[in-house]
Protein backbone atom coordinates (compact mmCIF):
# COMPACT_ATOMS: atom_id res chain seq x y z
CA UNK A 1 0.00 0.00 0.00
CA UNK A 2 1.65 3.48 -1.32
CA UNK A 3 2.03 6.62 1.16
CA UNK A 4 -0.77 8.46 -1.59
CA UNK A 5 -3.31 5.97 -0.39
CA UNK A 6 -2.74 6.26 3.00
CA UNK A 7 -2.72 10.25 2.86
CA UNK A 8 -5.97 9.39 1.17
CA UNK A 9 -7.56 7.49 3.33
CA UNK A 10 -7.08 9.95 6.25
CA UNK A 11 -8.85 12.54 4.12
CA UNK A 12 -12.13 10.22 3.72
CA UNK A 13 -11.84 9.09 7.58
CA UNK A 14 -11.72 12.85 8.39
CA UNK A 15 -15.31 13.93 8.69
CA UNK A 16 -15.64 10.97 10.77
CA UNK A 17 -13.01 12.33 13.21
CA UNK A 18 -14.79 15.88 13.28
CA UNK A 19 -18.29 14.54 13.53
CA UNK A 20 -17.14 12.47 16.80
CA UNK A 21 -17.21 13.94 19.93
CA UNK A 22 -15.12 11.77 21.84
CA UNK A 23 -11.92 10.12 19.76
CA UNK A 24 -10.00 12.88 17.75
CA UNK A 25 -6.39 13.21 15.80
CA UNK A 26 -3.70 14.36 17.74
CA UNK A 27 -0.87 16.35 15.74
CA UNK A 28 2.34 17.64 17.30
CA UNK A 29 0.83 20.90 18.18
CA UNK A 30 -2.78 19.80 18.51
CA UNK A 31 -4.18 17.90 21.23
CA UNK A 32 -7.63 16.32 21.11
CA UNK A 33 -9.99 18.00 23.54
CA UNK A 34 -12.62 16.57 25.85
CA UNK A 35 -16.47 17.35 26.63
CA UNK A 36 -15.11 19.25 29.98
CA UNK A 37 -12.38 21.52 27.92
CA UNK A 38 -15.35 22.21 25.35
CA UNK A 39 -17.61 23.54 28.09
CA UNK A 40 -15.16 25.69 29.56
CA UNK A 41 -13.95 27.37 26.20
CA UNK A 42 -17.74 28.17 25.47
CA UNK A 43 -17.53 29.98 29.07
CA UNK A 44 -14.69 31.96 28.36
CA UNK A 45 -15.60 32.97 25.22
CA UNK A 46 -19.35 33.94 26.50
CA UNK A 47 -17.10 36.27 28.92
CA UNK A 48 -15.37 37.35 25.97
CA UNK A 49 -16.37 40.63 24.12
CA UNK A 50 -16.17 38.81 20.85
CA UNK A 51 -18.09 35.27 20.61
CA UNK A 52 -15.86 32.73 19.35
CA UNK A 53 -17.18 29.55 17.25
CA UNK A 54 -15.69 26.43 18.89
CA UNK A 55 -16.78 23.92 16.35
CA UNK A 56 -15.34 26.04 13.83
CA UNK A 57 -11.82 26.68 15.62
CA UNK A 58 -12.02 23.21 16.14
CA UNK A 59 -12.06 22.38 12.54
CA UNK A 60 -9.61 25.12 11.49
CA UNK A 61 -7.05 23.38 14.03
CA UNK A 62 -8.09 19.75 12.58
CA UNK A 63 -7.56 20.43 8.97
CA UNK A 64 -4.38 22.68 9.93
CA UNK A 65 -2.75 19.31 11.11
CA UNK A 66 -4.34 16.75 8.56
CA UNK A 67 -2.40 19.17 6.10
CA UNK A 68 1.01 18.96 7.93
CA UNK A 69 0.31 15.21 8.17
CA UNK A 70 -0.35 14.99 4.29
CA UNK A 71 2.63 17.27 3.67
CA UNK A 72 4.52 14.97 5.78
CA UNK A 73 3.60 11.91 3.84
CA UNK A 74 3.87 13.02 0.32
CA UNK A 75 7.82 13.69 1.59
CA UNK A 76 8.14 10.45 2.71
CA UNK A 77 9.64 7.84 -0.07
CA UNK A 78 8.20 4.43 0.02
CA UNK A 79 11.12 2.31 0.76
CA UNK A 80 10.52 4.12 3.79
CA UNK A 81 7.20 3.84 4.99
CA UNK A 82 7.87 -0.03 6.61
CA UNK A 83 5.31 -2.48 7.40
CA UNK A 84 2.52 0.58 6.96
CA UNK A 85 0.21 -2.29 5.71
CA UNK A 86 0.45 -4.11 8.33
CA UNK A 87 0.26 -0.99 10.97
CA UNK A 88 -3.64 -0.30 8.91
CA UNK A 89 -4.51 -4.20 8.41
CA UNK A 90 -3.97 -5.36 12.54
CA UNK A 91 -4.30 -9.06 12.82
CA UNK A 92 -7.44 -10.29 13.87
CA UNK A 93 -8.71 -11.20 17.34
CA UNK A 94 -9.45 -14.93 18.43
CA UNK A 95 -12.86 -13.85 18.14
CA UNK A 96 -12.79 -12.22 14.59
CA UNK A 97 -11.03 -15.36 13.39
CA UNK A 98 -13.77 -17.42 14.34
CA UNK A 99 -15.97 -15.73 12.83
CA UNK A 100 -14.21 -15.65 9.78
CA UNK A 101 -13.63 -19.26 9.56
CA UNK A 102 -17.57 -19.89 9.79
CA UNK A 103 -18.39 -17.43 7.22
CA UNK A 104 -15.57 -18.98 4.73
CA UNK A 105 -17.39 -22.63 5.77
CA UNK A 106 -21.00 -20.67 4.72
CA UNK A 107 -19.76 -19.76 1.34
CA UNK A 108 -18.09 -22.74 0.56
CA UNK A 109 -21.20 -24.70 1.17
CA UNK A 110 -23.49 -22.17 -0.91
CA UNK A 111 -21.42 -22.05 -3.47
CA UNK A 112 -21.23 -25.67 -3.65
CA UNK A 113 -24.96 -26.20 -3.65
CA UNK A 114 -26.04 -23.27 -5.55
CA UNK A 115 -23.18 -23.52 -8.42
CA UNK A 116 -22.30 -20.35 -7.89
CA UNK A 117 -18.43 -20.86 -8.35
CA UNK A 118 -16.98 -23.81 -10.26
CA UNK A 119 -14.65 -25.01 -7.39
CA UNK A 120 -12.52 -27.65 -7.12
CA UNK A 121 -12.73 -31.30 -5.54
CA UNK A 122 -10.85 -30.22 -2.73
CA UNK A 123 -13.09 -26.85 -2.10
CA UNK A 124 -10.54 -26.10 1.57
CA UNK A 125 -7.87 -25.12 -1.09
CA UNK A 126 -9.89 -22.22 -2.45
CA UNK A 127 -9.36 -18.60 -1.54
CA UNK A 128 -12.92 -16.77 -0.88
CA UNK A 129 -11.45 -14.12 -0.56
CA UNK A 130 -10.81 -13.22 -4.09
CA UNK A 131 -12.23 -10.76 -5.95
CA UNK A 132 -14.50 -12.88 -8.02
CA UNK A 133 -16.93 -13.27 -5.11
CA UNK A 134 -17.73 -9.71 -5.54
CA UNK A 135 -18.61 -9.30 -9.09
CA UNK A 136 -21.84 -10.34 -10.98
CA UNK A 137 -22.98 -13.29 -12.54
CA UNK A 138 -22.47 -12.30 -15.81
CA UNK A 139 -19.32 -10.22 -15.43
CA UNK A 140 -17.52 -13.37 -14.11
CA UNK A 141 -18.40 -15.29 -17.65
CA UNK A 142 -18.37 -12.14 -20.05
CA UNK A 143 -15.66 -9.61 -18.55
CA UNK A 144 -15.65 -7.84 -21.29
CA UNK A 145 -19.34 -6.46 -22.07
CA UNK A 146 -19.71 -3.29 -22.41
CA UNK A 147 -22.96 -2.16 -20.28
CA UNK A 148 -25.51 0.54 -21.67
CA UNK A 149 -27.50 2.92 -19.94
CA UNK A 150 -30.94 2.84 -18.91
CA UNK A 151 -32.42 5.16 -21.69
CA UNK A 152 -30.51 3.46 -24.84
CA UNK A 153 -31.68 0.33 -25.88
CA UNK A 154 -29.68 -2.98 -25.33
CA UNK A 155 -26.60 -3.24 -27.54
CA UNK A 156 -25.70 -6.35 -29.99
CA UNK A 157 -23.63 -8.48 -26.68
CA UNK A 158 -26.48 -7.37 -24.17
CA UNK A 159 -28.83 -8.92 -26.67
CA UNK A 160 -26.30 -12.25 -27.73
CA UNK A 161 -26.48 -12.61 -23.87
CA UNK A 162 -30.26 -12.36 -23.15
CA UNK A 163 -31.03 -14.91 -25.81
CA UNK A 164 -27.96 -17.16 -24.29
CA UNK A 165 -29.80 -16.87 -20.96
CA UNK A 166 -33.24 -17.76 -22.43
CA UNK A 167 -32.18 -20.77 -24.62
CA UNK A 168 -31.06 -21.98 -20.98
CA UNK A 169 -34.19 -21.61 -19.05
CA UNK A 170 -37.06 -20.47 -20.27
CA UNK A 171 -36.91 -21.69 -23.90
CA UNK A 172 -37.18 -25.17 -22.43
CA UNK A 173 -41.01 -24.93 -20.92
CA UNK A 174 -43.76 -25.33 -23.02
CA UNK A 175 -45.18 -28.19 -25.28
CA UNK A 176 -43.70 -29.47 -27.98
CA UNK A 177 -44.58 -28.22 -31.15
CA UNK A 178 -44.44 -30.64 -33.89
CA UNK A 179 -46.51 -31.36 -37.47
CA UNK A 180 -46.55 -27.10 -38.05
CA UNK A 181 -47.27 -26.18 -41.73
CA UNK A 182 -45.11 -23.85 -43.34
CA UNK A 183 -45.88 -22.94 -47.05
CA UNK A 184 -42.70 -22.39 -48.55
CA UNK A 185 -41.86 -26.52 -47.77
CA UNK A 186 -44.75 -27.22 -50.32
CA UNK A 187 -42.91 -24.62 -53.02
CA UNK A 188 -39.53 -24.97 -52.81
CA UNK A 189 -38.78 -29.10 -51.11
CA UNK A 190 -42.03 -30.91 -52.34
CA UNK A 191 -42.32 -34.24 -51.81
CA UNK A 192 -42.14 -36.74 -54.33
CA UNK A 193 -44.63 -39.05 -55.69
CA UNK A 194 -43.83 -41.78 -53.12
CA UNK A 195 -43.99 -39.73 -50.37
CA UNK A 196 -47.45 -38.55 -50.89
CA UNK A 197 -50.02 -39.91 -49.03
CA UNK A 198 -54.05 -39.72 -48.16
CA UNK A 199 -53.05 -38.19 -45.49
CA UNK A 200 -51.15 -35.59 -46.60
CA UNK A 201 -53.67 -34.84 -49.26
CA UNK A 202 -56.17 -33.93 -46.50
CA UNK A 203 -53.96 -32.08 -44.51
CA UNK A 204 -53.58 -29.48 -47.29
CA UNK A 205 -57.68 -29.52 -48.10
CA UNK A 206 -57.23 -30.79 -51.06
CA UNK A 207 -60.75 -33.04 -50.52
CA UNK A 208 -62.95 -29.73 -49.56
CA UNK A 209 -65.25 -29.58 -52.92
CA UNK A 210 -67.23 -26.48 -53.87
CA UNK A 211 -70.85 -25.73 -52.27
CA UNK A 212 -73.27 -28.36 -53.48
CA UNK A 213 -75.83 -25.68 -55.33
CA UNK A 214 -72.49 -25.14 -57.77
CA UNK A 215 -71.85 -29.04 -58.17
CA UNK A 216 -71.67 -30.09 -61.82
CA UNK A 217 -72.67 -33.35 -62.74
CA UNK A 218 -70.37 -35.00 -64.50
CA UNK A 219 -67.64 -34.60 -61.09
CA UNK A 220 -70.45 -37.17 -59.76
CA UNK A 221 -67.37 -40.02 -59.81
CA UNK A 222 -64.96 -37.96 -57.83
CA UNK A 223 -66.80 -37.30 -54.92
CA UNK A 224 -67.22 -38.87 -51.79
CA UNK A 225 -70.00 -37.27 -49.97
CA UNK A 226 -71.59 -34.85 -48.74
CA UNK A 227 -70.94 -32.44 -45.37
CA UNK A 228 -72.62 -29.19 -44.43
CA UNK A 229 -73.28 -28.20 -47.94
CA UNK A 230 -70.09 -28.76 -49.69
CA UNK A 231 -69.16 -31.74 -51.38
CA UNK A 232 -65.77 -33.88 -50.04
CA UNK A 233 -63.61 -35.27 -53.04
CA UNK A 234 -62.32 -38.85 -52.76
CA UNK A 235 -58.90 -38.32 -52.13
CA UNK A 236 -58.48 -41.92 -53.23
CA UNK A 237 -59.16 -40.82 -57.15
CA UNK A 238 -57.06 -37.13 -55.97
CA UNK A 239 -54.37 -40.20 -55.48
CA UNK A 240 -54.58 -42.17 -58.82
CA UNK A 241 -54.95 -39.08 -61.36
CA UNK A 242 -52.19 -37.33 -59.82
CA UNK A 243 -49.85 -40.60 -60.09
CA UNK A 244 -51.07 -40.82 -63.77
CA UNK A 245 -50.72 -37.18 -64.57
CA UNK A 246 -46.84 -37.20 -62.86
CA UNK A 247 -46.04 -39.84 -64.71
CA UNK A 248 -46.80 -38.13 -68.02
CA UNK A 249 -45.33 -34.79 -66.79
CA UNK A 250 -41.81 -37.00 -66.66
CA UNK A 251 -42.45 -38.26 -69.67
CA UNK A 252 -42.78 -35.23 -71.44
CA UNK A 253 -39.71 -33.70 -69.59
CA UNK A 254 -37.93 -36.46 -70.41
CA UNK A 255 -38.13 -36.70 -74.03
CA UNK A 256 -37.14 -32.80 -74.22
CA UNK A 257 -40.84 -31.60 -74.30
CA UNK A 258 -41.71 -28.13 -73.61
CA UNK A 259 -43.93 -27.66 -70.44
CA UNK A 260 -46.34 -24.62 -70.03
CA UNK A 261 -47.89 -24.03 -66.47
CA UNK A 262 -50.63 -21.16 -66.27
CA UNK A 263 -52.40 -19.82 -63.20
CA UNK A 264 -54.11 -16.51 -62.97
CA UNK A 265 -55.39 -16.34 -59.46
CA UNK A 266 -53.96 -14.41 -56.57
CA UNK A 267 -50.81 -15.76 -54.79
CA UNK A 268 -49.88 -18.58 -57.68
CA UNK A 269 -47.10 -16.93 -59.20
CA UNK A 270 -44.42 -18.05 -56.62
CA UNK A 271 -45.62 -22.20 -57.31
CA UNK A 272 -45.52 -21.16 -60.84
CA UNK A 273 -41.71 -19.58 -61.26
CA UNK A 274 -40.64 -22.78 -59.26
CA UNK A 275 -42.60 -25.14 -60.90
CA UNK A 276 -41.04 -23.46 -64.24
CA UNK A 277 -37.85 -23.67 -63.11
CA UNK A 278 -37.67 -27.41 -62.24
CA UNK A 279 -38.97 -28.17 -66.20
CA UNK A 280 -36.83 -25.98 -67.86
CA UNK A 281 -40.62 -24.34 -68.59
CA UNK A 282 -42.50 -21.26 -69.09
CA UNK A 283 -45.48 -20.31 -67.21
CA UNK A 284 -48.40 -17.53 -67.13
CA UNK A 285 -49.32 -15.85 -63.70
CA UNK A 286 -51.42 -13.00 -65.27
CA UNK A 287 -54.48 -13.07 -68.16
CA UNK A 288 -54.11 -15.52 -70.89
CA UNK A 289 -54.13 -13.82 -74.31
CA UNK A 290 -56.97 -15.26 -76.30
CA UNK A 291 -55.17 -16.62 -79.73
CA UNK A 292 -52.30 -17.51 -78.32
CA UNK A 293 -52.05 -21.07 -79.59
CA UNK A 294 -54.83 -20.80 -82.42
CA UNK A 295 -53.57 -17.16 -83.66
CA UNK A 296 -50.01 -17.74 -84.28
CA UNK A 297 -49.34 -15.11 -86.56
CA UNK A 298 -50.99 -11.98 -84.64
CA UNK A 299 -49.52 -13.16 -81.22
CA UNK A 300 -46.43 -15.44 -81.84
CA UNK A 301 -45.22 -14.51 -84.93
CA UNK A 302 -43.11 -11.71 -83.14
CA UNK A 303 -41.48 -13.64 -80.75
CA UNK A 304 -37.76 -14.83 -81.09
CA UNK A 305 -37.47 -18.13 -81.79
CA UNK A 306 -34.23 -20.41 -81.40
CA UNK A 307 -33.09 -23.90 -81.97
CA UNK A 308 -31.74 -25.95 -78.85
CA UNK A 309 -29.69 -28.99 -78.44
CA UNK A 310 -30.42 -32.70 -76.56
CA UNK A 311 -29.45 -30.66 -73.22
CA UNK A 312 -31.38 -27.33 -73.62
CA UNK A 313 -28.62 -24.80 -75.20
CA UNK A 314 -28.59 -22.83 -78.10
CA UNK A 315 -27.25 -24.31 -80.73
CA UNK A 316 -26.82 -20.90 -82.83
CA UNK A 317 -28.20 -22.41 -86.46
CA UNK A 318 -30.05 -19.97 -88.66
CA UNK A 319 -33.77 -20.98 -89.14
CA UNK A 320 -35.72 -21.38 -92.43
CA UNK A 321 -38.29 -19.48 -93.22
CA UNK A 322 -40.73 -22.27 -92.30
CA UNK A 323 -39.21 -22.88 -89.32
CA UNK A 324 -39.27 -19.07 -88.05
CA UNK A 325 -43.55 -18.49 -89.07
CA UNK A 326 -43.87 -21.80 -87.68
CA UNK A 327 -46.76 -21.74 -85.03
CA UNK A 328 -45.09 -22.10 -81.26
CA UNK A 329 -47.06 -24.31 -78.73
CA UNK A 330 -46.17 -26.10 -75.54
CA UNK A 331 -46.21 -29.68 -75.53
CA UNK A 332 -48.22 -30.08 -72.46
CA UNK A 333 -50.15 -27.36 -70.96
CA UNK A 334 -50.45 -27.23 -66.87
CA UNK A 335 -53.80 -25.16 -65.90
CA UNK A 336 -54.30 -24.53 -62.13
CA UNK A 337 -57.46 -23.03 -62.10
CA UNK A 338 -59.71 -24.43 -65.59
CA UNK A 339 -63.05 -22.86 -64.72
CA UNK A 340 -61.11 -19.35 -65.52
CA UNK A 341 -59.40 -20.25 -68.18
CA UNK A 342 -62.14 -21.79 -70.22
CA UNK A 343 -60.37 -20.05 -73.28
CA UNK A 344 -57.14 -21.31 -72.86
CA UNK A 345 -58.04 -25.10 -72.51
CA UNK A 346 -60.48 -24.94 -75.75
CA UNK A 347 -57.18 -23.49 -77.75
CA UNK A 348 -55.27 -26.60 -76.85
CA UNK A 349 -58.14 -28.78 -78.04
CA UNK A 350 -57.73 -27.11 -80.83
CA UNK A 351 -54.10 -27.26 -81.47
CA UNK A 352 -54.04 -30.57 -80.31
CA UNK A 353 -52.23 -29.90 -76.98
CA UNK A 354 -52.38 -32.48 -74.09
CA UNK A 355 -54.04 -30.47 -70.70
CA UNK A 356 -53.31 -31.22 -67.28
CA UNK A 357 -55.80 -29.37 -64.58
CA UNK A 358 -56.97 -29.52 -61.04
CA UNK A 359 -60.78 -30.06 -61.23
CA UNK A 360 -63.24 -28.99 -58.56
CA UNK A 361 -66.87 -30.28 -58.16
CA UNK A 362 -67.90 -27.16 -60.40
CA UNK A 363 -65.57 -27.87 -63.16
CA UNK A 364 -66.08 -29.69 -66.36
CA UNK A 365 -63.71 -32.93 -66.59
CA UNK A 366 -64.29 -33.29 -70.10
CA UNK A 367 -62.37 -29.98 -71.25
CA UNK A 368 -59.04 -31.47 -69.85
CA UNK A 369 -57.03 -34.22 -71.08
CA UNK A 370 -55.74 -35.51 -67.59
CA UNK A 371 -57.77 -34.16 -64.50
CA UNK A 372 -56.63 -34.27 -61.08
CA UNK A 373 -60.18 -33.83 -58.66
CA UNK A 374 -59.22 -31.46 -55.73
CA UNK A 375 -59.56 -28.19 -54.67
CA UNK A 376 -58.43 -25.41 -56.73
CA UNK A 377 -59.12 -22.46 -54.61
CA UNK A 378 -56.89 -23.44 -51.56
CA UNK A 379 -53.52 -21.71 -52.28
CA UNK A 380 -52.13 -24.71 -50.07
CA UNK A 381 -53.70 -27.61 -52.18
CA UNK A 382 -52.81 -26.13 -55.62
CA UNK A 383 -49.29 -25.58 -54.40
CA UNK A 384 -49.22 -28.83 -53.16
CA UNK A 385 -50.55 -30.47 -56.00
CA UNK A 386 -48.35 -28.27 -58.59
CA UNK A 387 -45.15 -28.41 -57.20
CA UNK A 388 -45.76 -32.64 -57.14
CA UNK A 389 -46.28 -32.23 -60.89
CA UNK A 390 -43.17 -29.80 -60.98
CA UNK A 391 -41.09 -32.71 -59.10
CA UNK A 392 -41.69 -35.58 -61.44
CA UNK A 393 -41.14 -33.22 -64.22
CA UNK A 394 -37.62 -32.14 -62.59
CA UNK A 395 -36.52 -36.33 -62.31
CA UNK A 396 -37.33 -36.50 -66.25
CA UNK A 397 -35.32 -33.67 -66.75
CA UNK A 398 -32.55 -35.18 -64.68
CA UNK A 399 -32.89 -38.75 -66.86
CA UNK A 400 -32.79 -36.88 -69.85
CA UNK A 401 -29.60 -35.39 -69.03
CA UNK A 402 -27.96 -38.32 -67.33
CA UNK A 403 -28.69 -40.49 -71.08
CA UNK A 404 -27.17 -37.28 -72.88
CA UNK A 405 -23.77 -37.42 -70.96
CA UNK A 406 -23.63 -41.52 -71.21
Amino acid sequence: MSVRYCAKSLVVRAPFALRSGTVRLQSSTSKATTGDESVTLKNDASNSAEPVDVTLARQSEFNGSISRLLQQAMKTQVGESGDLESKLQPPLTEREQQLDERLTEFLRKYSKYNKVLDLPEDTNKFDFSSKILSQPLHTREFPYLSHTSKEQPYSEQELYVRQLKHAAHTSKLGAAIEEVYFPHKDVFNPPTLQQVSIERLMAAGVHLGQSTALWRASTQPYIYGEYKGIHIIDLNQTLSHLKRAAQVVEGVAENGGLILFLGTREGQKRTLIKAAERVNGYYVASKWVPGTLTNPTEISSSWERQEVDYFGKATGRELTLNESMSIIKPDLLVVLNPTENRNALKEAMKARVPTIGIIDTDSEPSLVTYPIPGNDDSLRSVSLLTSILAKAGERGVQTRLNRAST
